[in-house]
C-alpha cells in the first residue's frame, strides 16, 4: 500500500490525508553481524542472513512508512555478494537507497589475502521512491587536527589524528531525499556521525543541518548521531529541529531514550512536522547493538 492509500485508508470521513501520521524509523543495524564487544576482527564473517532476515520482521511489525539505517553493508566476500539495503527493501516490500562515501578491501587476518571488498553507508527504505535522492560526504578531521583538546578528560586528548588509527576519522555521509506524501512533499535525510571528536562531530553536524536546511519546509533528519541531542556540538541540529521524543513528552535525560547500551544516541529530529509519538523498540531485542526508535509525524 502507498504511503498516500495507508494515510486516506487511516483518514475517519471529512478529515484530510495530510493530517495523518507518517511513520518514520531508524536504525543501526550493524550490518546483521549482531551485538558484541568488541568489534569482530574479519567482521565479515559474522554477517548472517537469518540476522538481516530477523531485522526484516521487526521493521515489518512496525508498519512504517520510512526507513532509515546506518551501518549497512555492501560487498562481496569470497564471490558471495551482499546488498543488504536491497535485500532488506525486497524483504519488507519498501523501495531502497543507499550511499556510502569509501570502500575498502577485505583482508582476512590469518593470512593477508584479499577476499573482497566492502562499504559501510547508510540506507533509506520508503514505501514511494525518492525524488531528488542524494548522498553527501560529511567533514573529516585534517591530519593536524587534534581529537581531543588538551586537558580534556580523554584518552586522545592532545593527540592529532595523524597519529590516531585510520578508523578515528572514517568517511561519513548524509543519504537523503523528498518523498511525496499525498500532496504533500517531505524532505528526509539521515546519517551517522563519528563517534570520536566532538570538534570533527560538529562540523559534520553542521553540514548536516545544511543539507537538511534546503531541503524544504517539511523535513526528517534522523540518524546515529553518536551523541545525546543536549551534546554542545549537536547545537545546530537543536536550533533548527524538534526532538520527536521531546514533543512526545520524553524528557531528554530519560532512560527510555537509550539506544545503545545506556546512552541516548539515535535521534528523530523534524521541521515542519509534530511528533504524536516517538519510541524506543526495545522489542528488536539483540537483532543489533541498537535498538531502533519509530516516530509518528504530523503536519
Amino acid at each position: 500500500m502507498t504511503v498516500a492509500a495507508r494515510l486516506a485508508a487511516e483518514v475517519p470521513a471529512g478529515g484530510q490525508p495530510d493530517s495523518r501520521p507518517l511513520r518514520v524509523v531508524t536504525w543501526n543495524i550493524r550490518a546483521a553481524i549482531g551485538p558484541g564487544e568488541p568489534f569482530p576482527a574479519a567482521w565479515w564473517r559474522h554477517v548472517r542472513r537469518d540476522r538481516l532476515e530477523r531485522i526484516a520482521e521487526v521493521l515489518r511489525a512496525l508498519e512504517p512508512d520510512v526507513v532509515t539505517l546506518q551501518e549497512v553493508a555492501m560487498m562481496n566476500a569470497e564471490g558471495e555478494i551482499h546488498d543488504q539495503a536491497a535485500d532488506l527493501g525486497r524483504l519488507i516490500g519498501l523501495h531502497a537507497g543507499y550511499g556510502a562515501v569509501h570502500a575498502y578491501p577485505l583482508i582476512e587476518p590469518e593470512t593477508g589475502r584479499s577476499i573482497g571488498s566492502a562499504s559501510w553507508g547508510n540506507a533509506i527504505l520508503s514505501r514511494e521512491p525518492l525524488r531528488d535522492a542524494f548522498t553527501i560526504g560529511l567533514p573529516r578531521a585534517r591530519d593536524d587536527d587534534l581529537v581531543e583538546p588538551v586537558g580534556a578528560d580523554h584518552e586522545l586528548a592532545g593527540v592529532r589524528y595523524e597519529e590516531a588509527a585510520p578508523g578515528h576519522r572514517e568517511a561519513r555521509c548524509a543519504v537523503g531525499g523528498r518523498l511525496a506524501v499525498g500532496e504533500t512533499e517531505i524532505g528526509v535525510v539521515t546519517c551517522h556521525l563519528t563517534y570520536i571528536g566532538r570538534r570533527q562531530r560538529l562540523e559534520q553536524v553542521a553540514a548536516l543541518a545544511g543539507v537538511a536546511g534546503r531541503l524544504g519546509d517539511r523535513v526528517v533528519v534522523t540518524g546515529d548521531f553518536n551523541a545525546p541531542l543536549d551534546a554542545d556540538e549537536l547545537e545546530p541540529i537543536r536550533a533548527s529541529f524538534d526532538d520527536a521524543f521531546g514533543a512526545s513528552g520524553v524528557a531528554i535525560d530519560d532512560p527510555d531514550r537509550h539506544t545503545w547500551h545506556a546512552s541516548p544516541i539515535d535521534h528523530v529530529v523534524a521541521r515542519g512536522l509534530r511528533a504524536v509519538a516517538c519510541r524506543v523498540v526495545t522489542e528488536a531485542g539483540d537483532a543489533s547493538d541498537h535498538l531502533p526508535v519509530v516516530a509518528d509525524l504530523v503536519h
